[in-house]
């Protein structure tokens, strides 16, 4: 019994002999944080007949420029299609309008409702290009100094290709269900838009 003791003991030390621990010298280098500047935006916007009030909150500077533009959904589009992502909406807005951020952040952008019977996709975005100059040194011409994050966007505008952020909400048919007198969130595709209570 004695020996086969030793000779546990024995292998057991020879295994730990051979195993060694090696210390790290550095520690392993923490990931990047993103470059850029990274926008906030939120919001609604209200249906009151011929005319939709986009209200909004963001973190960008004063006298930063918001576009809102509304792209048609054409007559073959259903309620539910409109309001599920899943319509097909012209290329060209229709009709388009801006607001300005104040001092603390917010915005407001009123834009004509064409037709109140048809349906639209709202799109409202931060374009770098349409800023003031003191806006575009922290954001860049191109937005290429734009962080991404949700709702972050390239896209074509003048023939050039530019970084912004949008938020979108379907503006549905005045005599469909929350079609005048309501008021829907801004999103982010594929995030559904409903209207709020």
């Amino acid at each position: 019994m004695r020996n086969r003791l030793l000779f546990i003991l024995f292998a057991i030390l020879t295994v730990l002999t051979g195993c060694r621990v090696e210390m790290a010298t550095e520690l392993p280098q923490k990931p990047e944080a993103p470059s850029g500047v990274r926008i906030e935006m939120s919001g609604t916007v209200s249906l009151q007949g011929k005319e939709l009030i986009v209200e909004g909150k963001s973190n960008l500077p004063e006298d930063s420029i918001i576009f809102a533009g509304l792209k048609d959904y054409g007559e073959m589009e259903s309620y539910a299609r409109v309001i599920n992502w899943q319509g097909e909406e012209t290329d060209e807005y229709v009709t388009e309008s801006t607001g300005v951020v104040d001092d603390k952040g917010n915005f407001q952008i009123k834009v004509d409702r064409v037709n109140p019977e048809s349906r639209y996709k709202l799109e409202v975005l931060f374009n770098p290009a349409i800023q003031k100059s003191k806006i575009q040194e922290i954001y860049g011409f191109w937005g290429e100094d734009i962080a991404r994050n949700i709702g972050y966007l390239d896209f074509e505008y003048n023939g050039n290709t530019l970084s912004g952020m949008i938020k979108v909400a379907p503006i549905v048919s005045i005599t469909d269900p929350k079609g005048d007198g309501a008021k829907w969130n801004l999103t982010n595709i594929p995030n559904k838009s409903r209207a709020l209570k």
